[in-house]
């Protein structure tokens, strides 16, 4: 091999290798661009779990300001709780039931349905930043799987809407809907709670509660490095792909020799 290949061969393989990292890279930052949702001791039916938000600022030009977290309606909960966010007011919305059901323990005619934080001067989410929203659930729904939807409001008026499903294909949804998974595996769109709540949570409920209550164990749910290996495999793909194009050069540059 002559001394102009092996130079064209060698600015093939670096050019090929960098193309190949930064789709990863990409790939893998986009993966993690969501709004995500984890608990680490929620049951399906169990008592007072915390149930921690992380969201992401997606914005290159403005602030988070604003975020909204819509519990389900076709699984309600009795009560949450909010965990005191500095820097950050909160409200809670409640609607009320068609006819009041039992929930858990409880038997209630309004259930939560939404809680806000909004930032006050000076704390929102800037760019390449995020923050955890905590709150409990009391109780959590009896279901494997518990769905929020989430709307994010930023300084410059745009509003994100977190509704969206999973495709049935198995890509990628723009704006996914936060799913809190307690299957035992994987949480998908998690995140790692940042603290627990304290005694000084604020409450709403709308509870009568009936004259006998039990108390669920609660089991600790997988939320460790937020719940998703994707990031991991792709990260080690693209050290393998970057190792054998060095290998390739080498090759070359030895032949050339």
């Amino acid at each position: 091999m002559n001394r102009s290949n092996t130079r064209t061969t060698r600015r093939r393989v670096a050019v090929a290798s960098a193309l190949t990292l930064t789709s990863v890279f990409f790939a893998a930052s986009t993966a993690w661009a969501h709004v995500a949702v984890t608990s680490p001791d929620a049951t399906p039916g169990g008592e007072m779990a915390l149930v921690s938000f992380r969201v992401p600022n997606e914005s290159p030009t403005a602030d988070t300001v604003k975020v909204t977290i819509d519990l389900p309606t076709d699984t309600p909960v009795a009560s949450v709780a909010v965990q005191p966010l500095s820097g950050w007011t909160v409200s809670t919305t409640e609607r009320t039931l068609p006819a009041p059901v039992k929930i858990g323990n409880f038997n209630v005619s309004k259930v939560p349905a939404s809680v806000t934080w909004t930032a006050s001067s000076g704390t929102s989410i800037g760019q390449d930043e995020f923050q955890i929203f905590s709150i409990t659930l009391d109780p959590v729904p009896e279901t494997d799987t518990v769905t929020f939807t989430a709307t994010q409001t930023y300084s410059d008026g745009t509003v994100v809407k977190w509704n969206e499903p999973e495709p049935t294909d198995g890509s990628e949804a723009e704006h996914p809907a936060p799913v809190l998974n307690m299957t035992g595996g994987s949480m998908d769109h998690s995140a790692s709670p940042s603290a627990n709540p304290s005694p000084s949570d604020t409450m709403t409920s709308s509870m009568s509660p009936t004259p006998t209550a039990s108390a669920t164990p609660a089991a600790t749910t997988d939320s460790a490095n937020g719940g998703s290996s994707l990031p991991t495999i792709l990260l080690i793909a693209a050290l393998i792909v970057a190792l054998a194009g060095f290998a390739v050069a080498i090759s070359a540059r030895r032949s050339r020799s």
